[in-house]
């Protein structure tokens, strides 16, 4: 059946976070495809998009990224996508700032001052630290053959699966379990710990070897879009629409199509503001959903897959994922009037980070556990105006009744909430870094249900499948599905953040275009 010309493509993407974008511009630049990518948001780049308020910019998800520095492979590959066009200032040195009852622990780079200033303060652990360190290098290896091999066609994966059998004991212990087991130090097991954030569960729940990845990825330091990460988008749409492609917005893609047992297509909503427009049907012999494992089957493929596989994935989803708020603080003068240089604030009020998750909903009462602040204009050199960023975590269901009415037109209850837990942030933030409150000047909050607006993710969850041990034994994660035609990228066809999502991206293009798999993806990018 011959498919109409104006609404037919090579392949269609949905979503267009980094990890769709990226595979929509590999199949662009590589495969020469018609891509279209449709998008439910006004704005491209999902959570690498910005936005602002009077002078004011901020961006939704990017607070740093590692690997950026140059030479490095994150960057040949951000680079390929980018045209080199996306500038990334390098952060302040130290980096991170790690915040506790009577430690403070600075975090410089690279790797071998890291490891020098954890044995200067916990001498007695040094033979368990350098220990560490050899360990979380050869679970990020590990992770690398894991997904390498997740991406090959089943058969091969099926003969290669022994060689993921070496290290999977350490990589798929919990973080927790790997610290108790090396050091004794409690202080110091919260500090090797203190960026749980960056992938949203505490040690006693979090697989090691996503601990070891995010740990790894900043050896090097953090890095910043010049300008701000709404540059990645606009920088990787022309080379779609080079190829006559196309990014859609405000398409929601309500079911991936069928015929004849594979997918042929999409139907997406048209919405402008609150209203629906209309449908269409858009036509593609590829679908490669960057919308999440959760959303892509039990929503778009619902009908297309067995009961027990969808009620499997709403499970796994469900397991301890987290949301968050997120502050949005516009300052009147600079804060390195403060002292601040540029670095992340990771502030805990204790040293146990399973009690700290366990008390995540006390700051409804007044009563953060702990807080996330970043400076995002001290990272930035073409900032105009000073700002700042609060990030806390906190369960859904406390906002739940507020989901179904419209976006920036809530009820004065939940207004008045907003208003408190703003208050609540901000103070936790004076107690840390004084004079803080005497900066701002304007403030926007968001919470889970904004998440979910925006996201369209399930109870506004941040990242995706949670990374337990378990989601790295799912056979459901990563790029293929049960569906032919249907594919996955972003971070359920990788990992949590912009370099898993990236990959993820990676990772479709490589078996949609069938490039060896992925080493053979990289080196033809790294080569070119």
């Amino acid at each position: 059946m011959k498919l109409p010309v104006e609404k037919s493509y090579d392949a269609i993407v949905i979503g267009s976070g980094i990890g769709g974008l990226a595979v929509a511009s590999l199949l662009s630049r590589i495969g020469k495809k018609r891509v279209l990518v449709l998008e439910r948001h006004f704005k491209a780049g999902g959570f690498t998009h910005i936005f602002k308020r009077h002078d004011y910019l901020w961006d939704v998800g990017i607070h740093y990224i590692g690997g950026m520095q140059e030479g490095g492979m994150l960057r040949h590959l951000t680079d390929f996508i980018t045209d080199g066009k996306v500038q990334w200032q390098p952060m302040a040195n130290p980096f991170e700032r790690f915040v506790y009852p009577g430690l403070t622990f600075d975090v410089y780079h690279p790797e071998e001052r890291f490891r020098s200033d954890l044995i200067g303060r916990f001498p007695e652990e040094k033979a368990a630290i350098e220990q560490y360190f050899d360990d979380v290098k050869k679970m990020a290896g590990w992770f690398g053959m894991h997904v390498t091999m997740k991406n090959m066609p089943p058969l091969l994966e099926k003969i290669a699966s022994p060689l993921r059998l070496a290290g999977i004991k350490s990589a798929l212990m919990t973080t927790g379990e790997y610290m108790d087991t090396h050091f004794r130090d409690p202080a110091l097991k919260a500090v090797l710990t203190s960026q749980w954030g960056d992938y949203g569960l505490p040690p006693s729940r979090s697989a090691f070897v996503i601990h070891a990845l995010i740990v790894t990825h900043y050896f090097d330091g953090g890095f910043y879009p010049v300008g701000g990460s709404g540059t990645i988008a606009a920088s990787i749409i022309p080379s779609i629409k080079e190829q006559g492609g196309e990014v859609l917005l405000c398409h929601e893609v309500r079911d991936i199509l069928m015929k004849d047992g594979r997918a042929c297509g999409v139907r997406a909503m048209e919405i402008q503001g609150n209203e629906e427009k209309g449908e269409h049907e858009f036509f593609a012999p590829v679908i490669i959903s960057d919308a999440g494992a959760h959303t892509t089957y039990t929503r778009l493929l619902r009908d297309h897959i067995p009961e027990t596989m969808r009620a499997e994935v709403d499970v796994a989803y469900r397991d301890t994922g987290l949301s968050n708020l997120t502050l949005y603080v516009g300052l009147n003068d600079s804060p390195e009037k403060l002292g601040v240089k540029g670095e992340n604030y990771w502030i805990y009020t204790g040293f146990d980070h399973e009690d700290s998750f366990a008390r995540r909903n006390e700051i409804l009462e007044g009563r953060p556990a702990g807080a996330y602040i970043s400076f995002p204009s001290l990272k930035d050199a073409k900032a105009h105006k000073p700002t700042a960023e609060i990030i806390c975590f906190v369960d859904y269901e406390p906002f739940k009744k507020w989901a179904t009415q419209p976006w920036k037109n809530r009820d004065e209850e939940y207004q008045k909430l907003k208003s408190q837990l703003t208050e609540s942030m901000l103070d936790f933030a004076e107690r840390h870094i004084p004079g803080f409150r005497s900066l701002v000047a304007y403030t926007e909050l968001s919470t889970p249900v904004t998440n979910e607006h925006f996201a369209n993710h399930a109870a506004g969850q941040i990242y995706g499948i949670p990374c337990t041990p378990e989601r790295f034994r799912r056979d459901w994660m990563g790029v293929r599905t049960p569906v032919d035609g249907v594919y996955l990228t972003g971070a359920d066809a990788s990992s949590p953040g912009f370099a898993g999502a990236l990959m993820g991206g990676y990772g479709a293009a490589a078996v949609v275009l069938g490039l060896r798999g992925l080493p053979g993806l990289l080196r033809s990018v790294v080569k070119s």
